[in-house]
């Protein structure tokens, strides 16, 4: 969140300072969906319906993994490769596009993070409806990584067996450094449809498969220039995963790359301390951010699936 550069000492200062003062009030967010139904390639509510991907398992499911994506992103993307892999270990993956992403007719519009995570609870119940009697395991990429340890602290999967936590967005509470906050604040305060490109900041690369980067640069499903509130509601995801950390009761694989250039790695190392339960940090020392999709993609897959075969008692 390089954006913060932009603006002068003086007026980060009055930002910050309105922002404690304000206690960074978000705006409305996205009604709840309520209880939901799987049918076919889509989650349905009551006037909704996000669209879902099924890799089924190969013979008979060993465990059941729900997947959500990271920001910009989208479900059929974020799980291509790991799909097949994990169908052929024995494990039945659903994702689905998260409401404001990838095929949904609101792409494009923040829902809020009280909606992803709402929304979160309500899908997980549906899949382990489907698979009773089989482990249901919640994975998620950086914001999707967000969004589920924030569900899993607050209570909200109590049918899932644990967490996966890849490259997690949990940049919140004090290990956000306040000049990005509040710049984050006041350009939601004052310019919050406007969207960021990125052109005169420092470049992040995701990842070292550049075929994949230059894919994803196409791809018009893909969400590539910010609005000024979705930083801010990336922050209050954040803030809601930090906090969160402390009380989730799930056992949690978190998997980093040494070449991360998204999240900062003590951010991450801070969230998996305050983790209580059974747990363990794999750090891939050739992983970047996108871990699923980067040139070692394949260990990552690996140690996934053997993780979660492990914790399904198989």
């Amino acid at each position: 969140m390089a954006a913060w550069r932009d603006f002068p000492a003086v007026a980060l200062k009055v930002a910050a300072l309105l922002a404690l003062l304000a206690g960074c009030a978000p705006p409305p967010e996205a009604g709840p969906l309520g209880p939901v139904r799987l049918s076919g390639e889509r989650v349905e509510a009551e006037g909704v319906a996000l669209p879902l991907v099924h890799w089924p398992a190969e013979g008979a499911p060993r465990a059941v993994v729900l997947g959500l994506h990271g920001y910009g992103d989208y479900a059929a993307s974020t799980f291509a490769q790991a799909g097949p892999a994990w169908a052929a270990r024995g494990l039945e993956l659903y994702a689905y596009d998260q409401r404001g992403f990838g095929h949904n007719a609101d792409h494009g519009e923040w829902p809020g993070p009280g909606a992803l995570i709402d929304d979160l609870a309500e899908v997980a119940r549906a899949v382990a409806a489907r698979h009773p009697g089989l482990p249901l395991f919640v994975l998620g990429h950086s914001m999707g990584g967000g969004v589920a340890l924030a569900a899993a602290g607050e209570g909200r999967l109590p049918e899932a067996s644990g967490l996966v936590l890849l490259a997690p967005a949990v940049w919140g509470g004090s290990t956000l450094p306040l000049p990005y906050r509040a710049s984050a604040w006041i350009v939601e305060q004052l310019v919050p449809d406007k969207r960021w490109t990125g052109d005169g900041v420092v470049r992040i690369q995701p990842s070292d498969n550049i075929p994949m980067l230059q894919a994803l640069a196409a791809d018009p499903l893909v969400i590539h220039a910010p609005a000024s509130r979705d930083f801010m509601g990336l922050v209050r995801l954040m803030d809601r995963a930090v906090a969160a950390a402390p009380t989730s009761p799930l056992p949690t694989l978190m998997v980093y790359g040494a070449h991360d250039e998204v999240v900062p790695e003590d951010p991450v190392r801070a969230a998996y301390a305050a983790l209580p339960g059974e747990k363990r940090f794999a750090f891939m020392s050739d992983g970047w951010h996108m871990l699923l999709r980067d040139l070692d993609a394949a260990t990552v897959h690996a140690d996934v699936a053997d993780w979660v075969l492990e914790q399904a008692g198989d």
